[in-house]
């Protein structure tokens, strides 16, 4: 009494369906590899986009701290220049005699 389930045949056809599964999962496995390795290529160029964005960010933040720097120096060269104006005023007119004027 020998029958095709004895003879394996069955096994046969659950091989079938594991090779298909297989070769599904390994298609799914693949589309999923492509799109994190898409993904990787966009968001590597996004990632140096914003790093090139932040370094022309720092340039401009460091020519603007340049620019306050040299207005804050040439501020106080003229005020410098002032009071020493206002000092050698004050000091002809602490110099000269009441009566002079």
């Amino acid at each position: 009494m020998s029958t095709a389930h004895d003879l394996g045949e069955s096994h046969v056809a659950e091989d079938r369906i594991t090779q298909q599964e297989i070769h599904a999962l390994t298609r799914r496995v693949e589309a999923v590899e492509d799109r994190v390795e898409a993904l990787q290529v966009q968001t590597g160029g996004n990632f140096a986009a914003v790093i090139e964005g932040q370094a022309a960010l720092r340039r401009e933040v460091r020519d603007g701290f340049t620019k306050v720097n040299a207005r804050f120096d040439a501020l106080e060269e003229k005020m410098d220049h002032n009071q020493a104006q206002i000092v050698g005023l004050l000091t002809e007119l602490v110099g000269r005699n009441a009566d002079e004027s």
